[in-house]
């Protein structure tokens, strides 16, 4: 049995959750856009994109053609070229893509720690 001056608190490590929430406090709606994209982002969107590997002093090269392998589906064969190319070259073009491809390849290898990036093809910038 509870004694009667000992509310419940619903608490997450030892933090209230509904803490700044008072009595009669209402809820919004979050604000979202309803334009996704822009015709600028549309625009820079569009077209092929390069997905460049480079060298690094920290990650093994096993570990790094691997990563080729299993993110970017690419064979034990080119996937240990590519990572030769970067070794010896200090750069390596791993593959271009539309830019979904190449963004979610991107991401996926920056998150395995390795250094990557991603250029527009053909961009005069």
């Amino acid at each position: 049995m509870r004694p009667a001056n000992v509310q419940p608190s619903f608490t997450r490590r030892n933090r209230p959750l509904f803490s700044s929430l008072g009595s009669g406090a209402v809820l919004e709606k979050p604000k979202t856009s309803t334009k996704k994209t822009t015709e600028n982002s549309a625009k820079d969107s569009a077209g092929e994109w390069q997905v460049r590997l480079y060298n690094d002093p920290v990650n093994k090269r096993e570990f790094v053609a691997r990563c080729l392998m299993e993110v970017c589906g690419v064979n034990d064969g080119a996937a240990f070229q590519i990572m030769m190319n970067a070794h010896q070259n200090g750069a390596a073009v791993i593959g271009r893509y539309d830019f979904e491809r190449a963004e979610l390849y991107y991401t996926s290898l920056r998150d395995n720690g390795l250094t990557v990036d991603m250029v527009k093809v053909g961009d005069s910038d």
